[in-house]
């Protein structure tokens, strides 16, 4: 799990531990404080619809750059690889020494990047917002719906039911989308055809001992499923919230 997958389930986790615990200050109805909630209500909500605009805007931004702007940054695959150095070098410095492995990315700003490439990633990094966006929409709405007193609500329900298809999949296709346009990436910017470069003492082939082959990496990545479970859950217990709430007010 990359750096990425690694922040994405932090943020649906904390958005599902934020939720309950806004769920569980909930006033009660009929209460005092059940038209205004408390200070953690309130900031969770603002908070939260702050964070869920920013991610909209963001992911707007980076459409229009990465199709747009002339150079592109991102990430690409490539083959396992270590530059081989002349026979005969000596290096002073180094305590440690490689066995074996080597470089399997590399963080570029391409020009000249193919419209596929560019819409790939333009859409896997937009994704990267629109998932955490969406978990901080389902938040402030919770939040706003409990300052008024209504802990339980089908619009909070179905948020929630949103927000698990939109974690799963939208989690999953940012992933797939973004090794997808990498892969492209690598191939158009380390794949050659012919070259022409004079001997290099030591070295029997310098272009491969010092150019990367570009690298093949698509992977399925199953957090956002488990999160998306985790949302699709949440969304039953408010369900079955709604209805004990029902069943309360049928006996009052």
């Amino acid at each position: 799990m990359d750096a990425v997958a690694l922040t994405m389930t932090a943020l649906a986790a904390a958005g599902v531990v934020l939720l309950v615990a806004v769920i569980a200050r909930a006033p009660r109805r009929g209460s005092a404080d059940a038209d205004r909630g408390g200070a953690t209500v309130r900031a969770a909500g603002w908070i939260a619809l702050a964070w869920a605009v920013i991610s909209g805007v963001a992911a707007v931004y980076l459409i229009l750059t990465t199709l747009l702007a002339p150079a592109v940054t991102m990430t690409i695959p490539v083959r396992t690889f270590w530059p081989q150095l002349p026979e005969g070098t000596t290096l002073e410095g180094p305590t440690a020494t490689l066995e074996q492995g080597g470089f399997v990315s590399a963080d570029v700003t391409l020009l000249h990047l193919s419209m596929t490439a560019r819409v790939l990633w333009a859409l896997s990094q937009a994704l990267w917002c629109i998932v955490p966006g969406t978990i901080a929409a389902l938040v402030a709405v919770a939040a706003f719906r409990l300052r008024a007193g209504h802990p339980f609500t089908p619009l909070l329900a179905r948020g929630a039911g949103i927000t698990a298809a939109v974690v799963a999949l939208g989690g999953v296709a940012a992933q797939i989308l973004g090794d997808i346009a990498g892969t492209i990436a690598a191939g158009e910017l380390l794949r050659w055809s012919g070259a022409e470069y004079p001997d290099v003492p030591g070295i029997e082939d310098a272009l491969h001992a010092w150019w990367p082959q570009p690298g093949y990496e698509i992977a399925l990545p199953f957090w956002p499923i488990a999160a998306g479970f985790g949302f699709a859950a949440l969304a039953a217990i408010l369900r079955d919230g709604m209805r004990l709430q029902r069943d309360t007010e049928g006996l009052v």
